[in-house]
């Protein structure tokens, strides 16, 4: 169980995660998860994203190996570049109609994931152009 002193939160954006890992819920609130706020936290085995958050930061689970599946909440906009990349236990990730934008390299080396989308989103799209396995929701 996290505690407070775990995240360091400025202005709306998760900056870093300082936490063991395990399961964590990122506070309401979080408008943004930060640029490497996750980076290496190989602990980390789920994570609870707020329906505050619009955006998913430039390499924000970098190298979470223990990181299995990812529900991205319905208002996140935005993947950017690196944002799951070297996540090797990633297997499935659902990714709502709201994501207009995925960056390259996103979900780089997840050898085995799924992404879970409406039928005719972004995602959608996204995963057939990089050779995604894909189901619709």
């Amino acid at each position: 169980m996290e505690n407070k002193q775990d995240f360091v939160i400025e202005n709306g954006v998760l900056q870093k995660y300082n936490g063991p890992g395990g399961d964590v819920t990122i506070p309401a609130g979080v408008k943004e998860i930060g640029e490497s706020a996750f980076e290496d936290c190989t602990g980390l085995t789920s994570v609870t994203i707020p329906e505050s958050v619009t955006e998913i930061g430039y390499g924000a689970f970098y190298g979470c190996t223990g990181l299995t599946s990812v529900i991205i909440p319905e208002g996140v906009t935005e993947i950017e570049w690196n944002a799951f990349e070297g996540c090797k236990s990633l297997t499935s990730v659902t990714i709502p109609a709201s994501v207009t934008k995925i960056g390259p390299y996103a979900f780089q080396k997840c050898a085995g994931l799924t992404i879970h989308a409406p039928a005719g989103s972004y995602a959608e799209q996204y995963a057939k152009k990089n050779s995604v396995k894909f189901e619709m929701l």
